[in-house]
């Protein structure tokens, strides 16, 4: 049991990084100070009943004082204890939630071991009960030291009452520490089923046009259902051990606060006890039931915080399998040059993406990678944007090996835009400073992409807030906006994976302008399967199930590959966003 909280506060220490350590030591000196002043009232109680035997009218009312004086501590340390809770609840939430982002954006693929739906829940919900964790460590160890004084001041009376009121407190909190292991279990496995369905809608929500389009909501229902059912008979299981924990066990309490208060009348009765240290007994085992049931509250949600104190944990000390490491390099005269040098790249399982892929890129000009879904196009992009490393071979910017490069020139020398626009959710001019936030700057990369005129329309200009729908910028003219900040970042090397695939034939037209442009002082490489696209390429690589079949300038790869004709030729064509 002991080894369990010891746990729970080593996780504490470890999300906490063991900040504001003098405010937590303040959250138990209040703490401590709140609870033993609680026990004072008491004492003045039993005192005002004795003088009221003895009628020293005086002594009453200067036992009346002593209330309002042991008040004023109770309160004044409550306001010390909701001052330093508060200060800890706004340090922790915030700190902790950021390093959560950072370690999240340092290791992607930390995606791959838990849902999006538990991490989000994870860095939304779980880090506001850090300061409960700490908050509850206080509480249960400032209720014990209560307990251990009300216990001394029993043993001080009458030695047998003393043991006979530890025996049945420590009975009481065994079997209830006891549910609480079982109500904690359940409320883990509560969890888990609410991160499986989290996870299914934020997967609805991202792609619920298609949902709607397809008919998929019957299926998913039907997942969904299991789920729930799941989530049902944890829950059910859970309000059974609550029921026992409110409504069965404090039954034992009951029958043992009627045995003791038989006990203690009968000591008044035969006079070995006077009526006043009656009345402070009784008074003290109330509050040893009232301190015990706080205790075991919190000593229940401990046991629920250990499942977020876990979760964030987990995620703060994850550790890659391995990261891709960045060399010496600092050149920062990047020309663009880019090629690949009898690149493999497979799966675990050991099936190939890319085998043996070779082929040499320019800068000032726009070169167009095309194949089938399947075939490798964007895994190659994903390689120059160092999100997976090659198994075999090189790849090469301007002759040295793309990880010999340091982090700072190569982030500032390759950028890109994917399929679909990403902008967040804020304004335009925060998207942009994102990037850079010189405004002249700015202004000088939307104009080149044709959308400063579109922006300077809005209500708010820069300053309007993107949405998610398209009632401030259509899809297209988002992917323009994204090209903009692409440019912000003074790249040498622009990777385009599909970014006309979700828009109409005008936009199309109007970004592979933006394009043709931009290979005046770019090496432009680009992922496509529309014609449009493909017309305007200078050079081709064209890849079939992971190698290249053929390669060169577009005109020449025109007339002598079929699968390019072919490509070039479909009307439509079925795009898949993970390969």
């Amino acid at each position: 049991m002991i080894r369990n909280y010891v746990s729970i506060f080593k996780d504490f220490l470890y999300i906490t990084k063991k900040r504001k350590t003098s405010v937590v030591v303040q959250l138990f000196l209040s703490s401590a100070l709140s609870h033993i002043s609680s026990l004072l009232p008491p004492i003045a109680t039993a005192q005002i009943i004795a003088m009221i035997s003895d009628a020293n009218m005086h002594a009453v009312f200067l036992c009346a004082i002593l209330y309002v004086v042991f008040y004023i501590i109770y309160f004044a340390a409550q306001h010390w204890n909701y001052h330093t809770y508060t200060t800890l609840a706004e340090h922790y939430h915030v700190e902790v939630q950021k390093d959560l982002f950072e370690k999240l954006a340092s290791h992607d693929d930390i995606l791959e071991q838990a849902s999006k739906g538990k991490i989000m829940d994870t860095c939304n919900t779980d880090v506001c009960y850090i300061v409960d964790t700490i908050n509850a460590f206080a509480e249960s160890l400032m209720n014990i030291l209560k307990l251990v004084i009300i216990f001394g001041i029993f043993m001080y009376y009458n030695v047998y009452v003393g043991i006979f009121v530890l025996v049945l407190d420590l009975f009481y909190l065994i079997v209830m520490d006891k549910n609480s292991s079982n109500v904690s279990r359940c409320y883990e496995g509560q969890r888990k089923y609410d991160d499986k369905m989290l996870d299914i809608l934020n997967q609805m929500l991202t792609n619920l046009k298609q949902v709607k389009a397809l008919n998929l909501m019957p299926n998913l229902n039907v997942k969904l259902a299991n789920t729930r059912k799941k989530w049902c008979d944890k829950y059910l299981e859970r309000r059974k051990y609550l029921t026992d924990r409110y409504c069965m066990i404090p039954i034992l309490v009951y029958l043992g606060k009627i045995i003791l208060y038989i006990i203690l009348a009968y000591l008044v009765i035969i006079g070995t006890m006077t009526l006043d240290k009656l009345v402070l007994l009784i008074s003290y085992f109330e509050t040893t039931i009232t301190a015990t049931d706080t205790m075991l509250d919190h000593l229940l949600d401990l046991n629920n915080y250990k499942v977020q104190t876990k979760r964030i944990r987990a995620i703060l000390s994850y550790i890659p399998k391995k990261e891709l490491d960045f060399g010496e390099i600092d050149n920062d005269y990047i020309d663009g040059v880019v090629e690949f040098k009898n690149v493999d790249y497979k799966l675990k399982r050991g099936r190939y993406i890319l085998k043996d892929v070779t082929f040499k890129l320019y800068p000032n000009e726009i070169n167009a990678i095309v194949g089938h879904s399947g075939s490798g196009k964007t895994t190659i992009i994903n390689l120059l944007y160092r999100l997976r490393k090659v198994h075999d071979g090189k790849i090469l910017i301007d002759g040295i090996n793309i990880y010999d490069y340091t982090k700072d020139v190569y982030v500032r020398n390759v950028s890109g835009v994917y399929q679909k626009p990403f902008v967040f959710e804020m304004s335009i001019r925060d998207n942009l400073n994102l990037v850079d936030r010189n405004k002249a700057r700015q202004i000088e990369v939307c104009k080149r992409v044709g959308i400063h005129k579109i922006i300077e329309e809005l209500p708010n200009g820069y300053n309007t807030i993107i949405s998610d729908d398209e009632n401030t910028l259509t899809i297209g003219e988002k992917q323009l906006l994204a090209i903009a900040r692409a440019l912000l970042s003074k790249a040498e090397i622009l990777l385009f994976d599909e970014i006309t695939g979700n828009i109409d034939t005008t936009m199309t037209e109007k970004i592979a302008s933006v394009i043709l442009d931009l290979k005046t002082d770019h090496t432009i490489i680009m992922v496509t399967h529309k014609p449009e696209m493909m017309d305007i390429a200078d050079r081709v690589v064209v890849l079939n199930q992971g190698k290249v079949v053929c390669k060169g300038r577009r005109e020449n790869v025109h007339k002598r590959c079929s699968l390019y004709r072919e490509l070039h030729n479909r009307t439509f064509a079925s795009i898949s966003l993970d390969e």
